[in-house]
């Protein structure tokens, strides 16, 4: 099965890798991983302001911040089945983009729980991921 893991750097990201980690056997052994982290986009009105080069290494940074430490847990954990890539934008969107380009059957992300209430106010990454996918999607709060 093909998983795609959604990262964000925060403690809700950490409590999925371990929900992983601990059940193993379920969704590591056997099955391929997908990190991804994406960051926020740097806006039009800076970004044309900026070379190219500068935008994407501001990208890369960004995401190896995120993607490092998660593969290094991983790493220490004995799992190894496992790619990663750093998205910029939106993030619900590109988690969406980046399942299906992966051909991902599970979706697995950390949620801050804040809901119906905090929800309907700030909205969520996993709410939305949810809505506008028929992709199977585990949280983990």
């Amino acid at each position: 099965m093909k998983i795609l893991v959604a990262v964000d750097g925060s403690p809700h990201t950490q409590k999925a890798l371990d929900y992983l980690v601990a059940h193993r056997a379920m969704f590591v052994e056997g099955n391929e991983l997908f990190l991804v982290h994406v960051c926020t986009g740097v806006p039009g009105h800076v970004a044309r302001h900026l070379s190219r080069e500068v935008v994407g290494d501001y990208y890369a940074e960004e995401n190896a911040k995120v993607l490092e430490p998660v593969k290094a847990f991983l790493e220490k954990q004995g799992v190894t089945n496992f790619r990663n890539q750093g998205r910029h934008g939106h993030a619900a969107e590109e988690i969406l983009k980046a399942a299906t380009e992966y051909g991902a059957e599970l979706v697995v992300m950390g949620t801050h729980g804040h809901g119906i209430f905090g929800r309907a106010l700030m909205g969520s990454v996993a709410t939305k991921v949810i809505a506008e996918t028929d992709i199977s999607v585990l949280l983990v709060q």
